[in-house]
């Protein structure tokens, strides 16, 4: 069976979409780096325990970015998957276009292509909410919400990330003998660093310093009753962050 993968756009276009498909391509492409991006950030925040290892009142900023970031992702595949009217110019739409710019000959198998990339049931219900929380607290503002008489549409940050996911999908759909980096080049886990060079990214290198400031990675040295106490107190997955951080110190696990 022929796999539309190993062709280029060029060849599977009718005469002339080709400039057509590449702008509407680099648009897409662009915006979904920008989501993938956000998430990444926001990922590597929650992936660290911040309460672990500073005080409260120095956690705001952080948490103030993962709310911050949040809104932005929404709204960044709100836009790409769910406006609507004429003048908005979504994925959807630009898919059901690369649909009417491929050579007859193609159009089974990109239909087919298309199928495996669509939307299931699920996908489309978080689409839903995610609009609907995008108009009630981010786009606009719904009194309703604001003055806690309704409580409001809710989507967790996992469905975010689904929804991510599927765009990305959706991406890769109707992208031909390409494939693209969808984050940045630093964060890319697919770009290789010269041996040795034991790289991070700039967010990674930001949360060590912070994490790495903490009395809790000096405390088995400093104060071996307390530590014996606290630690029967933590969590597995709290020991193992602060092994993570003492191994990074040159620290022998605790």
């Amino acid at each position: 069976m022929t796999n539309l993968s190993t062709f280029d756009a060029k060849n599977l276009l009718i005469e002339g979409a080709l400039p057509e498909y590449e702008q509407g391509m680099k648009f897409f492409y662009l915006q979904l780096v920008r989501l993938n991006t956000t998430i990444y950030i926001v990922d590597q925040i929650l992936n660290i325990q911040l309460d672990l290892f500073v005080e409260l009142d120095k956690t705001v900023f952080f948490k103030t970015v993962v709310r911050n970031f949040f809104d932005a992702g929404l709204l960044v595949i709100t836009r790409l998957a769910t406006d609507q009217g004429d003048d908005k110019y979504t994925l959807i739409r630009f898919k059901n276009r690369v649909r009417e710019l491929m050579k007859p000959e193609y159009a089974n198998l990109f239909d087919e292509r298309l199928r495996k990339s669509r939307f299931d049931k699920r996908t489309i219900a978080m689409l839903e909410r995610a609009k609907r929380l995008r108009n009630e607290r981010v786009g606009h503002t719904a009194q309703d919400v604001v003055l806690g008489i309704s409580e409001g549409t809710r989507l967790s940050y996992s469905e975010l990330r689904s929804l991510r996911d599927a765009l990305n999908s959706l991406l890769a759909a109707i992208s031909f003998n390409v494939d693209h980096l969808m984050l940045p080049v630093p964060y890319d886990p697919r770009v290789q660093h010269p041996a040795g060079s034991n790289h991070e990214t700039d967010i990674e290198e930001l949360l060590d310093f912070v994490a790495m400031k903490s009395p809790w990675l000096n405390l088995p040295e400093k104060n071996p009753n307390k530590w014996k106490y606290q630690r029967a107190r933590l969590t597995e997955d709290q020991i193992s962050q602060i092994n993570h951080y003492r191994r990074k110190l040159g620290l022998p696990e605790a």
